[in-house]
């Protein structure tokens, strides 16, 4: 043993507080370190995986009026896997017991099919039935914001007319995680909701029978081989 050797031992002893101190806060680094890297290994893995289980659309495109027949020109596109078209447009609601103001954004939902993209995931109830024009579907956290459940009832103005809808279900979507409001900075769940419709409805209100406005969804990239 050389002489530094007994001057750093004699060191480490009388200094062992000191030390100790050193390594536990080296330590603490390092697991830390570790945590932060697995839990954002495993939130990109499960973001990764809801968007690959509920069908998250690639691509998206607005129109002001297109005719549903369109989407099977854009389906021939080369790379293209998927394409779903639908309604959605903007409207004033009016809830029970909120004097605040409110919107929501209104979607429409294939009557008789599941949509292949941007698939909803029910969170609790049903689906609105085909036609059926007051059902709806609202997204959890505006739901939950105001205490609302199955069978809870609220007004929107929809092309110009107020009418009383029911809400038959919640549910989530990979489209709509970060949902923020017509000119708000921050998300609001108590003043922005998500609503789904079914299709045939939605399109009566606004007479857009054959044809989809806001064309939102899909163009999602077919696999290598199939390009």
């Amino acid at each position: 043993m050389t002489t530094l050797d007994i001057k750093l031992f004699r060191d480490v002893r009388r200094l062992w507080a000191q030390v100790l101190a050193v390594a536990l806060v080296v330590g603490g680094g390092v697991a830390t370190l570790v945590l932060a890297v697995g839990s954002h290994r495993s939130l990109e893995e499960t973001r990764i995986a809801y968007y690959e289980r509920y069908g998250f659309g690639d691509v998206f495109a607005q129109a002001k009026r297109a005719p549903k027949a369109l989407a099977d020109r854009i389906g021939e596109i080369p790379g293209v896997a998927a394409v779903d078209t639908r309604i959605a447009k903007l409207a004033l609601l009016d809830i029970p017991g909120f004097s605040e103001p409110a919107s929501g954004q209104f979607v429409s939902l294939p009557d008789n099919a599941e949509p292949h993209l941007n698939r909803l995931y029910m969170r609790s109830g049903r689906l609105p039935e085909p036609g059926r024009s007051e059902e709806v579907v609202v997204n959890e956290p505006f739901a939950r914001a105001h205490g609302f459940s199955e069978g809870a009832r609220f007004s929107a103005i929809l092309n110009g007319k107020k009418r009383e809808l029911v809400i038959v279900g919640t549910a989530l979507s990979p489209e709509f995680v970060y949902t923020v409001g017509p000119g708000d900075l921050m998300p609001d769940d108590r003043r922005y909701a998500i609503v789904w419709m079914s299709e045939k409805a939605l399109a009566g209100v606004y007479d857009l029978d054959g044809a989809s406005r806001r064309c939102r969804s899909s163009c999602s990239p077919a696999p290598p081989s199939a390009r």
